[in-house]
């Protein structure tokens, strides 16, 4: 059982609001108006604290948009009614965030707006190309097939995601244990190496007073090694999110050695799934190029794409319109030169899709597997230092003796 926050209307137009419990929103809505009172909201009550505040981005995770598309479309296929495969998918999910946006999208269908409406204004939480689709499936009448082919789309999207984050483990291991065992070496047997060695007297060298003195920050001032470290990362993101810094950052991950084919291939996979799932729904080129555009992480693609909406706009075809974007492999724009010459763009563009895909895996390996050894050189540097600073010392006090 849960709690629902509600606002009501009764018959002399008098509002009121409480909370009722109930097994789902849609028992929730059933008991509410079992007097004939007009619900204005329902929501799931949250309650208060801090275990209740929703922290990081809004945005569903793929792996939820997986669920709530494929649910529906099964649902919706056995012949259950909108507002009841809703209440139904509300009492599956798991996830608070999607448990939320399919209580508010219910809420909202309650209230007479139609699916497409409801899911629109979810827009920061659910991607345009759902929206969209919804809304094109609402009015072709094949709300069901759009549903499940929205599922396998974000399946796709999903498993090029898992591969990216499975490939990056090792070097996210390998950078944590250079810092954990730096940080350690450095804040417990460095002070008492170095205490040591002033006890006998001995005359320290330069590496080993920098270590000595980089220790001694490090235990009574760790607190501003934190505020720097957040500081970083804050005024990164701050610069990325600017016009200037977001290009310069886009054009860095374009350009540089390995990790340069890995996002172009990358982009080029999201670009060709997107338009061949939007296209396939029955959305038009330059909507479909609309919505491709903004589910880019690329600014600089993000821009040009922009520009090639512009020219369709114009009456230009999509393979002339791309044709000037360098960043993507040439074979985009004969693939979609053929696609619309042979009338199966959408067919195409799902072949051209599935072998981007293969390349991405193929680039994000080779980018992995350059970045290992890297990763070691730089442990080993750092922990090399390290030592050292504490073997100097140390040996030529043994010379000193002998």
């Amino acid at each position: 059982m849960a709690n629902f926050r509600y606002q009501i209307i009764d018959s002399k137009g008098k509002m009121s609001e409480g909370i009722i419990e109930a097994a789902s929103i849609g028992e929730a809505s059933r008991k509410l108006k079992q007097d004939g009172k007009y619900i204005a909201s329902l929501s799931l009550d949250k309650g208060g604290g801090l275990a209740n505040i929703n922290i990081g981005s809004p945005k569903l995770k793929t792996k939820d948009l997986v669920v709530i598309s494929r649910q529906l479309a099964s649902l919706l296929s056995a012949g259950i009614t909108v507002v009841r495969s809703l209440d139904m998918l509300y009492q599956q999910l798991e996830s608070k965030k999607a448990k939320k946006c399919i209580g508010e999208i219910y809420e909202s269908v309650q209230s007479g707006r139609s699916l497409s409406e409801a899911f629109g204004e979810q827009r920061g939480v659910l991607p345009n190309i759902m929206v969209s689709m919804i809304s094109a499936g609402e009015e072709s009448g094949r709300l069901d097939e759009i549903m499940e082919r929205l599922a396998d789309h974000f399946a796709k999207e999903a498993k090029v995601k898992n591969k990216v984050s499975s490939a990056m483990v090792y070097p996210k291991i390998l950078a944590g244990l250079t810092l954990v065992v730096s940080v350690s070496l450095l804040t417990f047997l460095v002070p008492k190496i170095g205490d040591t060695i002033k006890e006998l007297g001995g005359e320290l060298p330069a590496l080993t007073k920098f270590l000595l003195n980089l220790s001694d920050s490090l235990v009574h001032y760790w607190y501003i090694y934190i505020a720097v470290a957040g500081l970083l990362i804050y005024g990164f993101k701050f610069w990325k999110s600017t016009d200037k810094g977001g290009e310069t950052w886009a054009k860095i991950m374009l350009r540089a050695p390995i990790i340069g084919k890995a996002t172009k291939m990358s982009a080029s996979a999201r670009f060709t799934r997107t338009v061949s799932t939007l296209l396939k729904s029955g959305i038009s080129v330059l909507q479909a190029v609309e919505i491709t555009e903004k589910s880019l992480d690329n600014l600089i693609l993000m821009k040009k794409l922009s520009e090639a909406r512009v020219e369709i706009r114009k009456g230009t075809s999509l393979s002339r319109a791309i044709r000037d974007i360098k960043e993507f492999p040439p074979m985009i724009y004969a693939m979609t030169a053929i696609g619309e010459e042979s009338g199966t763009l959408d067919m195409i563009l799902e072949k051209a899709a599935d072998y981007f895909e293969d390349e991405a895996d193929a680039a994000t390996a080779k980018m992995v597997s350059a970045l290992e050894p890297a990763m070691i050189i730089v442990m080993a540097i750092i922990i090399g230092v390290v030592v050292g600073g504490i073997a100097m010392p140390i040996f030529t006090m043994a010379q000193w003796l002998l």
